[in-house]
């Protein structure tokens, strides 16, 4: 079982990309804002509301991320106290979450800091839930539900935007501009965290008895209606700060929209645990392929 987590891992070092390592412009170019108004509502006639939704969309997930390096932390500690299994004996597990948790708050901090190069200000939101968020991980439930509940959770943003990243680079295939080059650099990582997340679906998850499985649900039921509040918070601070309606006519934010719902009932909708991919039907498929030019979501090129 192990050997699952010490594959995925076996590369992290190398696959991935610190905040650092990345070509950071001075400005965001007329150009990009245009290139970003054809990504969102496909024509160069927006790129003041592009630029909004952009930065919406990107702090707001650097809060969700933030929340995953928390509540990871909570997990790693509290499973040193579980009694030995097959799945947490040795360092692997502790390893792949450790890394997980790390590069969630990386991403945090680059997203941030292309927030305030995109939108020119220090956009933020104090009242983001945080502590509501955190503390549904904070009662007595096992460990275990607790890593699978934050996978499940953690597991339709991440596929969410794994679309996105899809249609960023068909359209931008020389990644010629910055969004391309940050969302590819976060791709690498959640590549593997992708795989950290089908490995609790199938090692993990299948040992919960009925009660085990419908209180791990009640956990991600939760923390999805947190984080919808805390969209719908940061979109109306977006708007109040630019005074800019990003919604009208953007075809981005309906397919986001579309998507978070549809993968949320696909996923953990019925009985057991659904991979995306395997969940889609044709039409569902479809969908997915005409906005991100990618017949499936998560792929192994990116593994590793």
């Amino acid at each position: 079982m192990t050997n699952t987590l010490d594959l995925i891992t076996e590369k992290a070092h190398i696959n991935t990309v610190h905040p650092n390592a990345l070509n950071w412009p001075e400005k965001i170019s007329h150009e990009e804002l245009n290139h970003m108004s054809r990504l969102t509502f496909e024509d160069e006639l927006h790129p003041r509301e592009a630029m909004v939704y952009v930065t919406k969309e990107l702090a707001q997930l650097a809060e969700i991320e933030k929340h995953v390096t928390g509540v990871m932390s909570i997990v790693l500690s509290e499973l040193q106290g579980d009694a030995v299994q097959s799945l947490n004996d040795g360092h692997s597990l502790h390893h792949a979450l450790s890394c997980f948790a790390a590069e969630e708050l990386h991403h945090a901090n680059m997203f941030y800091r292309y927030v305030r190069l995109l939108s020119g200000c220090d956009f933020k939101y104090a009242d983001n839930l945080y502590a509501q968020r955190v503390a549904l991980y904070q009662g007595d439930d096992s460990p275990w539900i607790k890593l699978a509940a934050l996978c499940c959770s953690a597991y339709i943003g991440e596929s969410v935007i794994t679309v996105f990243e899809h249609r960023c680079t068909a359209l931008d295939p020389e990644r010629k501009f910055f969004i391309t080059q940050l969302l590819e650099a976060h791709g690498l990582d959640e590549a593997r965290h992708i795989q950290i997340d089908h490995y609790v679906f199938d090692e993990v998850i299948p040992r919960f008895n009925e009660a085990e499985l419908r209180r791990m649900k009640q956990i991600v039921n939760a923390t999805e209606e947190l984080n919808t509040e805390l969209s719908m918070r940061f979109g109306k601070h977006a708007a109040e700060t630019f005074s800019c309606d990003f919604a009208a006519g953007n075809k981005a934010m309906q397919t986001q929209i579309e998507l978070t719902l549809l993968f949320r009932e696909l996923v953990f909708g019925g009985e057991g645990i659904q991979k995306v991919d395997a969940a889609l039907d044709e039409v569902q498929q479809k969908l997915v392929e005409n906005f991100s030019y990618q017949q499936h979501i998560h792929t192994q090129k990116l593994a590793g």
